[in-house]
């Protein structure tokens, strides 16, 4: 038996996360094209709020504390749900990473890296709010979600079982291409 078969959980988590990686990054294309990226003038929260403000009373504190900032719940709840799924995102990560690292034959290095990737886009996610979508740090978040998904997809290739259908470089099949 494939040694990766028997760490099924772990494979995937990290195919969850590959996938959900890929929706991060539509999602945030998304919200750069609805003009959301600045949707919530702050940053973790909306406003000053947890969540979008939805009360008349919220709105209103809102308003008070960024008066020069028009409140567009559409545009926040685009924001906010970006930033919640990608937060999720990082959870998952942070669990692969301890996952690679509280068991013995699991790849290390992808899963730190991969931590240390997630928790950088989370600063270029703070700076392209608090810096007023920077071309050079909006640019560095989308590298960034790339640089997620595609070591995700690294780190699923590492550890992805054998194929039902493997075959090996002593198949006849592959004598016989050779000699075609």
């Amino acid at each position: 038996m494939h040694k990766t078969q028997k760490d099924k959980p772990f494979y995937f988590l990290v195919t969850g996360a590959f996938i959900l990686s890929l929706f991060v990054v539509g999602l945030g294309a998304y919200t750069r094209l609805t003009d959301a990226g600045l949707g919530c003038p702050d940053w973790p929260g909306c406003y000053g709020f947890l969540s979008v403000p939805q009360t008349q009373a919220e709105l209103q504190t809102a308003q008070a504390a960024y008066p020069e900032t028009p409140i567009e719940p559409i545009k926040a709840w685009n924001e906010m749900i970006h930033r919640y799924i990608a937060g999720s995102l990082g959870l998952l990560i942070l669990a692969i990473a301890v996952m690679a690292w509280c068991r013995e034959g699991r790849p290390k290095l992808l899963p730190s890296l991969l931590l240390m990737a997630v928790c950088f886009q989370a600063l270029l996610g703070m700076w392209t709010v608090t810096m007023q979508l920077m071309p050079v740090v909006v640019m560095g978040h989308l590298l960034g979600g790339f640089t997620t998904v595609s070591l995700l997809w690294l780190l699923r290739l590492r550890i992805q079982p054998k194929p039902l259908f493997y075959h090996h470089a002593s198949h006849p099949i592959y004598h016989y291409r050779l000699s075609i």
